[in-house]
């Protein structure tokens, strides 16, 4: 009930928003120029989102080599072939029609995005329990308690789910885990959607706007956990921890390890963020100045997004920013605070560089976090042709640190520091 509300309230919303576009889809890359909230009044029209969409096939796609980072980009590319999907379907109507097939795809996009939300979901439990190093099984709700008899993969769960309304759930041993770690695995699932929200925004930064799919994913991440917390009812007391619920599981953890934060807080750091993020305006003005989302930037400094996690700490909120120092180069900037909790502060700064032909047109990015233990992530994309790219990215963590916590495939016996690198191919479009 609690999934079918917020896919409710958020496709009223989006739809509000969308409701006076034209067919064009904006994907161009925000206007460079600078003055005080600028925002870009030309959108590209679909056929300039030639070259900007991509299919990828990436090594950490496989098995045991499954990362957040890269599953989230999975998920931004089949929201990107929703928005083009919807493109196309609607152009091939006429004006009396076109009303009717946009809502036909809208409906589909929310069904297809909903089973990878889930799945996405779950494969956070899954992957945060396996870097404690506990074995996980995605399954039925009904099937939590029986003995684990598969090991089924994230996409073919995620294709499972378009036909099985079903509760899902990730079943995990817990009997080896201090409270410390089920903690964290416990609110993994609700990160996820934190973090594909994150990564739509940033999406959204980079391009220059987005679609249906994209909005409404936006919104439904940043506020699911919010909405699963006030669904939920809890005695704030620790035996909340036997329960299902993740809000309220992580309630009782925190009760236990006397950590002033509670399944409340957890919906309030939704709300809020939700209000003080630049993309939500965006999206919000679009509704009612028609048009397409555009980003808001102000003197070439982005209009910071905020978003907030469940941290082994407490309640964090986390702000990510960015100034553009030169057309092809960005400096990347944030900050993470537990406001709720053990107060902690981290630190993010880093820069995207484009160079030019002389180079193939490579992408370099490099960001650095510090303040509680030192992360580093890398990634470089270089075009090898004028529809393929190779790209190459790696990331050591602090599992000290609350982007480590988020991140890291390996934390059992909570060691220091974890690596992580992969290899991608991606297919533009």
């Amino acid at each position: 009930m609690k999934k079918i509300a917020l896919c409710c309230l958020t496709c009223s919303l989006v739809s509000f928003t969308f409701a006076e576009n034209t067919l064009e889809t904006s994907y161009e890359v925000a206007d460079s120029s600078s003055v005080n909230f600028e925002e870009n009044s030309e959108p590209a029209t679909a056929a300039t989102i030639n070259g900007k969409d991509s299919i990828t096939l990436s090594s950490a796609y496989f098995g045991n080599q499954y990362t957040n980072k890269q599953l989230a980009v999975f998920g931004l590319e089949v929201l990107r072939g929703l928005s083009r999907f919807e493109n196309f379907v609607v152009s091939n109507f006429s004006n009396d029609e076109q009303n009717v097939a946009k809502w036909i795809t809208r409906i589909f996009s929310i069904w297809i995005y909903h089973s990878f939300n889930t799945a996405y979901h779950e494969i956070g439990h899954g992957l945060k329990a396996r870097a404690y190093g506990s074995r996980f099984e995605l399954c039925k709700h009904n099937e939590i308690n029986d003995g684990f008899s598969k090991n089924e993969n994230f996409f073919k769960f995620f294709v499972k789910r378009l036909a099985n309304t079903s509760r899902a759930a990730c079943k995990y041993e817990k009997t080896n885990m201090t409270d410390h770690e089920s903690l964290v695995t416990a609110a993994a699932g609700m990160n996820n959607e934190v973090y594909i929200s994150e990564r739509i925004s940033r999406d959204f930064h980079d391009r220059g706007t987005l679609g249906f799919p994209e909005a409404f994913a936006y919104f439904y991440g940043k506020l699911s956990p919010a909405m699963y917390a006030l669904s939920k009812s809890s005695k704030n007391e620790v035996s909340d921890i036997e329960r299902s619920d993740d809000p309220v599981c992580v309630g009782g953890y925190y009760k236990k390890l006397g950590i002033s934060a509670t399944k409340n807080d957890i919906a309030l750091g939704g709300l809020v963020t939700t209000l003080l993020s630049g993309t939500s305006y965006s999206i919000i003005k679009a509704a009612f100045t028609g048009g397409d989302p555009t980003p808001i930037s102000f003197h070439n400094f982005q209009m910071p997004d905020t978003f907030s996690y469940v941290t082994s700490k407490g309640i964090s909120y986390r702000l990510a920013s960015a100034y553009k120092f030169q057309d092809d180069l960005k400096i990347l900037f944030g900050a993470e605070h537990v406001f709720h909790g053990k107060s902690t502060t981290e630190i993010n700064l880093g820069f995207n560089k484009q160079f030019d032909s002389s180079l193939h047109n490579t992408n370099v990015e490099v960001v650095t976090t510090f303040c509680n233990g030192f992360n580093l992530e890398a990634s470089c994309s270089v075009p090898v042709m004028n529809c393929l790219s190779i790209n190459v990215g790696a990331g050591t963590y602090s599992c000290r640190s609350m982007l480590g916590e988020r991140h890291s495939k390996n934390m059992e016996n909570n060691k220091g520091r974890n690596s992580d690198i992969y290899v991608s191919v991606s297919y533009r479009y």
